[in-house]
């Protein structure tokens, strides 16, 4: 239950106990029934979509699925122009039933009573939010005008004209007296602005900001919105490390906490599969234990998504054809995902190679054939990745490829031996002569 992925009724449940010490439930999935989100009949969009808080949350992700995937498109728009008209986007429902292109039965002609209304209302309460403004600048009384201003930025947000609205959340900051909750209420609402703006390097420079006053941001859900923040900006530029880093340090507990501090942006599920995943490519093998296996706050979130945790206690536990085996088999999906999309073949390659290192690191030398075999493939694509790893340094070794063996290169022993003792013979010196010339 609440699985990203559909799981076929034939799954098989096993209970194991892992090395790490505790007992969790893994389920092996039938090769040939396991299914994806972007060819799975199955999958339900609706469910999908209602992980993320309206009005803009939901609509820029199934707005990307109805232009990524030919077979979920028009039912992502049916849902989208639904969504849509709950709300007062006028400008994206233009672009949604540009999109339809008359295919939507219900949605033939364009809703012109709908549009008009919105927008006549809309403008009405711009002049009315914008005459308390002026209003209350006149009168010079602080307090409201920050709310005023908080007003008509939120009016903008909701209107989907977030230039507006990033403009005036930061009309908010040049007041001098905010207290630290308008302080970090309106930092993190400028942080969501800039990613329905798209501008992640926005979000960088607003979390320096947030820096510079640490006391308006320590309650531990503004913490945890502040690392969201923080950990999709990395993962989007492609710093895979630090997005890691980010997502695996937030504390909040997906049965007790609300969603609301980030399901406009993220939903839980999404934080366990990009950290598992980002942690999976980048961190060794002692992080990954620390920082994501060991770690009770991230499994919380890994429980969401059962198809990630056992792939990376697969991998951490050297299973890495059946580690490897889900990930392929969760390619599809991945990339309908809105920010995960561009990543994958990135993310994907970066956590085999993860796993080929690892595998030969204990080796002396060892056989292709059996890295092959421990890898569910063939020797020539192998010798091919281990020779593009050699070639990029991430494996001292060489191969012999007629005897299909890789050799890993050992170190002079002895010139090592001699450099330590050289920089600890200085190191001695340095500290004679400092005694030296105190006395």
């Amino acid at each position: 239950a609440g699985s990203r992925f559909p799981v076929d009724s034939r799954a098989l449940c096993v209970l194991t106990w892992v090395k790490t010490g505790y007992v969790h439930l893994r389920i092996h999935w039938e090769r040939d029934t396991l299914t994806s989100m972007a060819e799975a009949d199955s999958f339900d969009l609706e469910q999908y979509a209602s992980r993320y808080r309206p009005p803009h949350g939901r609509l820029v992700r199934l707005k990307f699925i109805a232009s990524n995937s030919e077979r979920l498109e028009l039912e992502a728009i049916r849902i989208l122009f639904r969504e849509l008209k709950k709300g007062k986007n006028t400008s994206m429902y233009k672009e949604v039933f540009s999109m339809a292109n008359g295919r939507i039965p219900e949605e033939k002609l364009f809703d012109s009573e709908w549009h008009k209304g919105i927008e006549s209302q809309g403008q009405l309460n711009h002049a009315s939010l914008q005459g308390e403004l002026e209003n209350n600048r006149a009168q010079q009384i602080t307090r409201s005008i920050l709310m005023s201003t908080k007003n008509l930025a939120e009016y903008y947000y909701g209107r989907g004209d977030f230039a507006n609205a990033l403009k005036y959340y930061k009309k908010i900051l040049k007041v001098d007296t905010l207290n630290n909750l308008t302080l970090s209420e309106t930092q993190l609402a400028i942080c969501g602005t800039y990613v329905q703006l798209n501008d992640f390097e926005g979000i960088r420079h607003q979390i320096a900001l947030m820096e510079q006053t640490p006391e308006a941001f320590t309650e531990s859900a503004v913490v945890a919105r502040v690392r969201c923040y923080s950990g999709l900006a990395a993962f989007v530029k492609g710093d895979y490390y630090e997005a890691a880093k980010e997502f695996s340090q937030i504390k909040l507990d997906p049965e007790r906490d609300s969603k609301v501090a980030i399901e406009e942006t993220l939903a839980f599920d999404d934080i366990a599969l990009y950290g598992g995943l980002c942690g999976l490519a980048t961190f060794t093998r002692a992080e990954l234990e620390t920082n994501i296996i060991k770690n009770e706050d991230f499994r919380k979130f890994l429980e969401l998504v059962p198809e990630v945790r056992e792939m990376i206690m697969d991998f951490y536990n050297s299973e890495y054809a059946r580690s490897l085996s889900y990930l392929e088999r969760m390619k599809h999906d991945l990339a309908l995902d809105l920010y995960l999309s561009p990543h994958v073949d990135a993310l994907c390659g970066e956590v085999r190679s993860k796993g080929l290192i690892q595998y030969c690191l204990p080796y002396s030398s060892v056989d292709m054939r059996a890295i092959a075999n421990s890898f569910n493939t063939t020797t020539e694509p192998v010798l091919e990745e281990l020779a593009a790893l050699i070639a990029q340094g991430k494996i001292e070794a060489r191969i012999d490829t007629e005897k299909k063996v890789l050799f890993r290169k050992s170190k002079d022993r002895k010139a090592l031996a001699y450099k330590e003792a050289i920089a600890t013979g200085e190191h001695v010196f340095s500290e004679v002569f400092l005694l030296h010339s105190i006395w």
